[in-house]
């Protein structure tokens, strides 16, 4: 009976967490970390985590003050191989800033050796793309350091990397892979994307080749859940794949 008792309090209390931020959307955003939410509600911060994250399944974006037009619809082509600043640039009204966070030169992380075929230095290239001042995404690139040599140098604010490297470099992408999975939100992810700690994103990963069948570049690109909506059509199962992103 104790644990019935408890296990009904937790799910009351969640459902009045739930209730009151529908009600009143701006308290996430007054008070951004769960520890926060938790003391102003009274409740643990699992309780917290809970109901934040059934109301982002439900679409629910808890960012009140945002610039973003409501349902806009962007066409991407999975497999062509262009920028993400380039496929939603294709409307006229569309100004998306690109902010780069960080451009050096690491090591080779273990889990990219098999793609990359070595164990060279890579550049690793982390960036924010932003629309009306709302985060869109937070990406991590992975480059070949022999194929790219002094790219780590380079302003790529507001920059397409992939027309930079075309200009640039005598690299030419051609083909790629992509695998779209989520997971939840946290540290530098939570913070670049404006979200709280447990919020579900979706990860695009990427890997990518040049016309001569030579790995060149993985990606990592983290979207807010609640904000992306992907819808997947083949047009030809062998050469065709679309998706489209809209943000709601």
């Amino acid at each position: 009976m104790e644990y019935d008792f408890l296990e009904y309090r937790e799910i009351a209390s969640k459902t009045y967490v739930e209730e009151q931020i529908k009600a009143n959307p701006t308290i996430v955003s007054q008070k951004l970390t769960e520890r926060a939410l938790a003391e102003h509600f009274g409740v643990s911060r699992t309780t917290i985590r809970n109901a934040l994250n059934d109301l982002a399944m439900e679409g629910y974006v808890f960012q009140a003050e945002t610039d973003v037009e409501q349902h806009k619809i962007f066409e991407i082509n999975m497999l062509k191989m262009s920028s993400f600043s380039e496929e939603v640039k294709k409307e006229d009204d569309i100004d998306i800033n690109i902010k780069v966070i960080s451009n050096q030169i690491i090591n080779m992380p273990a889990e990219l050796r098999a793609f990359f075929g070595s164990n060279e230095k890579l550049i690793r290239i982390i960036r924010q793309r932003i629309l009306n001042k709302t985060p869109l995404s937070y990406e991590i690139t992975y480059l070949s350091s022999n194929k790219f040599k002094g790219l780590e140098q380079v302003d790529l604010n507001n920059v397409s990397l992939y027309q930079f490297l075309k200009d640039h470099y005598p690299v030419k992408p051609s083909h790629g892979r992509e695998e779209i999975t989520y997971e939840l939100a946290a540290e530098d992810k939570a913070k670049y994307l404006q979200v709280i700690d447990g919020t579900p994103i979706y990860k695009v990963s990427s890997n990518n080749f040049d016309d001569n069948f030579q790995p060149f570049e993985h990606t990592e690109q983290y979207l807010v859940g609640n904000r992306f909506k992907y819808h997947l059509s083949a047009k030809n199962i062998f050469n065709y794949g679309e998706k489209n992103s809209e943000i709601v």
